[in-house]
């Protein structure tokens, strides 16, 4: 349901882009650039969810490539360390430590460079008084670590572009017959 419903919201941006950015044209084209996941909470309240994490995160991947149809769609991940360093919970470290997995090129090769883990823990910030909330799961509504999630994901994601751009630059020029 709400990977159907994600895919349903990107289709209909793509196709009213005109409507969305102010002086687009479709002449210009676009480019679908990258993909920010960071959830997994839920599913470490499970202990079968979270022991599937790792497969599933993978096959989300593979899935959003595909359907998007960007092969090597560049995946920044920031895992879901909203309990720091001490989590109360194994079933949350198993969550953890199978968002970390999938950007291992050892273990998932056809990842390789297009792929993220971004260690999210040291944001974590106490409930109140050093947060204004108290749901751990929404990492305690701290704005420091809102900004500090996206700011790490964010630079991963420009690493992640580079290095795409520069394996498509290094690539040698096709040779030819002279006909093109």
């Amino acid at each position: 349901l709400y990977y159907e419903a994600m895919l349903a919201s990107v289709y209909k941006i793509r196709s009213n882009l005109s409507e969305i950015v102010p002086g687009y044209t479709p002449d210009r084209g676009y480019e679908l650039a990258g993909f920010a996941w960071h959830q997994g909470w839920n599913d470490g309240c499970n202990a079968t969810m979270a022991a599937e994490y790792e497969s599933n995160l993978a096959n989300l991947i593979r899935d959003v490539r595909a359907d998007l149809g960007v092969p090597n769609l560049p995946v920044s991940i920031g895992v879901s360390g909203m309990n720091g360093w001490h989590p109360h919970d194994p079933k949350q470290t198993t969550i953890v430590n199978a968002q970390l997995a999938v950007a291992n090129a050892t273990r998932y090769p056809e990842f390789e460079g297009t792929v993220a883990s971004v260690e999210t823990r040291d944001f974590y910030r106490e409930a109140k008084p050093s947060s204004p909330g108290d749901q751990i799961y929404h990492w305690n509504n701290n704005c420091e670590s809102y900004w500090r999630i996206g700011q790490a994901m964010g630079e991963a994601m420009i690493d992640l572009i580079r290095k795409n751009i520069k394996s498509i630059e290094e690539k040698p020029l096709r040779e030819t017959n002279g006909c093109g």
